[in-house]
């Protein structure tokens, strides 16, 4: 699982148990906040018509108390309101049925004694649970009487329902809100934590390739943008003692060619007979010798072409150019070797090709040296071909040299162009003298030199097709 798809999961999960958490706590708080502002909005009820039949008394006006009785009548779950006198007589009451009666169940008992708030719950009938409310009615400090009020159980549950339901629905609305933007930003946050750690994975991956003059473009002033500024001073310090690695070998090979250009001279003296009869056992060792030498200064040639490459002086001449000559000439070069392995081989293209803006010489080393390889690694009975055509969807003509031989594994594909780099267990299934490792890394550059590229195809066990392009004329 990628860092990205973590992060992700990991911060959304933590939005998602916050919201759920703040939802569940306001859901809580919110309950609680209702019953406590319906338990006062009662308490002021009966409070209030305690007043009201304080005021009523003291003015001794009957109609004030039925009046205030006739306005509250209506309220949402209300059975009843009354009040009565000390000795629980009915001296007012929404039903006008009950005015003068004496009232003798427990409930008015229990009230008549109360010198406070006094909530009682009792069935009037099995369908209507009730919650009484009594509070005394005192003047000149004396109580003269009993306010109460009597609540439908069922009804103020239902409002309370309701209320809450309502509530839901707000904070519900507000918990997806939250919920998307939080998963939003999480997303948002994500991008900005795993961007600069991909650019700098991408960027490591690149200097590793050999490009250590790539700087990662992480401008973060936070941990992210000084990882990737010391990946950049990594990267400088590293270009600096790859440039002395360059300088040391490029001045070796360079000191080498001269005394090794007189060993080879001697030796061919020495063969000739220069210095004396050579019989034929020292001129196997002299052969020997000859062998390596060569080699070495195939080498050494190699090692400069890659010095020049790195430093952009190689010498790449771009004019107008026609490629049949150079490829049909490439191809004859390799007659000799191709018959003698029994190998087929085939140049396929027009009869006549499209100018191009290259180098004949160099294009005729990168020809050579992809033909050589596929020479080296077909086996008897294989065939090779080498084909040219016009791509005018890029406007390059495209030349590919393919083989049936041992082919390259998936995983080596991206590196055989690296310096040094060789197909791994090539070695058993070839003879002859062992490569540099810097034949493609050298092609590369030239292509890259002439405004081209190079890349390949390759199936293990069936072949390998190496194609280069070229810019057309025009």
């Amino acid at each position: 699982m990628r860092l990205k798809t973590k992060f992700s999961l990991l911060i959304s999960l933590l939005v998602v148990i916050i919201v759920l958490g703040v939802t569940i706590f306001l859901l809580i708080a919110e309950s609680r906040f209702l019953i406590k502002e319906m338990e006062k909005s009662r308490t002021k009820m009966i409070e209030s018509l305690a007043q009201v039949a304080k005021e009523s008394l003291i003015v001794k006006d009957d109609i004030l108390l039925l009046n205030y009785l006739k306005l509250i009548k209506n309220t949402n779950g209300l059975v009843y309101a009354l009040v009565t006198d000390t000795s629980n007589n009915v001296i007012a009451h929404t039903d006008l049925n009950f005015l003068g009666d004496k009232l003798t169940d427990d409930i008015s008992l229990k009230a008549k004694k109360t010198d406070g708030l006094l909530i009682q719950k009792y069935d009037m009938d099995k369908a209507t649970p009730i919650l009484d409310l009594a509070f005394p009615v005192y003047v000149d400090d004396k109580n003269t009487g009993i306010a109460r009020i009597g609540f439908s159980q069922i009804a103020l549950n239902k409002a309370v329902q309701e209320a809450l339901a309502v509530t839901r629905r707000r904070i519900f609305m507000v918990a997806v809100a939250a919920l998307i933007v939080g998963l939003l930003g999480a997303v948002i946050l994500t991008g900005m934590m795993t961007g600069p750690i991909n650019k700098i994975a991408q960027g490591a991956q690149i200097i590793g390739q050999g490009k250590l003059d790539h700087q990662i473009a992480v401008k973060s002033k936070d941990e992210l943008g000084d990882l990737a500024a010391e990946f950049n001073k990594m990267s400088d310090k590293l270009k600096e003692l790859d440039q002395m690695k360059s300088d040391f070998v490029s001045s070796v090979t360079h000191e080498l060619r001269s005394p090794l250009l007189s060993l080879r001279m001697y030796i061919d003296l020495f063969n000739k007979g220069a210095a004396g009869e050579v019989n034929d056992k020292q001129k196997e060792y002299l052969q020997v010798m000859k062998d390596g030498a060569f080699r070495l200064s195939r080498f050494i040639d190699d090692l400069l072409d890659m010095a020049k490459i790195e430093r952009g002086k190689m010498e790449v001449t771009l004019q107008s150019t026609d490629l049949s000559p150079v490829i049909k000439e490439t191809a004859q070069l390799f007659e000799p070797q191709v018959n003698q392995k029994k190998i087929k081989l085939n140049v396929v293209m027009p009869e006549k090709l499209p100018r191009v803006t290259a180098d004949s010489v160099r294009t005729q080393q990168v020809l050579t040296n992809l033909l050589s390889n596929a020479v080296k690694f077909t086996p008897e009975g294989g065939t090779i071909a080498i084909e040219a055509r016009k791509n005018d969807s890029t406007k390059m003509l495209e030349i590919s040299v393919s083989d049936t031989g041992m082919g390259i594994p998936k995983d080596q594909l991206n590196s055989i162009f690296n310096k040094f780099e060789q197909v791994k267990g090539a070695r058993k299934n070839v003879s002859g003298p062992k490569g540099t490792g810097l034949g493609l890394a050298i092609i590369k550059g030239l292509m890259e030199a002439q405004g081209g590229t190079i890349w390949v195809e390759s199936e293990l066990n069936k072949g390998s097709k190496f194609t280069f392009n070229l810019p057309l004329i025009g």
